[in-house]
């Protein structure tokens, strides 16, 4: 079964109904676009499962050019050892700006069985990413990450 391949906008149209624009073909090696969000500047973040130079997934940024079109850029690459594997859910965003994730495989820990990540924003336009919890450490730990991550009211991830 094919996964989903390209990213495409989606606004209402005039007189109703929703008119799709293509943004990107992703191929079948980075895999489906996961995790869509909007950055304070408007540009589009996301992961895929696949892709990077390492072949364990990246994250990505959209960024609409005037007169139209996108240019993208990459934020991170996983697969350079325990940083994760895969990325999938939701990302989402701190008031500071910095970018959260999990990832389904990779880790610390014998296995690959995922992880939860921050990407922080350098002023010179780079990210770095700190892994905040590697899966697998004891029985009770839980493995392989699925779903959203969200803020609660306290602050916590």
């Amino acid at each position: 079964m094919p996964s989903l391949r390209y990213g495409v906008s989606v606004t209402p149209a005039t007189g109703g109904g929703w008119t799709a624009t293509f943004l990107k073909d992703f191929g079948y090696g980075q895999g489906g676009p996961t995790g869509l969000i909007l950055d304070a500047d408007g540009n589009l973040c996301f992961g895929t499962a696949g892709g990077g130079a390492s072949g364990g997934g990246a994250v990505f940024e959209l960024m609409p050019q005037a007169g139209g079109g996108w240019s993208e850029k990459q934020l991170h690459q996983f697969g350079q050892g325990t940083d994760g594997l895969g990325p999938n859910g939701s990302l989402v965003f701190d008031s500071a700006g910095n970018l959260y994730g999990a990832t389904y495989g990779g880790g610390a820990y014998g296995g690959g069985l995922g992880t939860v990540f921050k990407l922080t924003p350098g002023a010179n336009g780079v990210w770095t990413e700190k892994v905040l919890h590697s899966f697998g450490s004891n029985s009770t730990d839980g493995t392989h990450p699925l779903g959203n991550l969200i803020f609660d009211a306290a602050g916590n991830l």
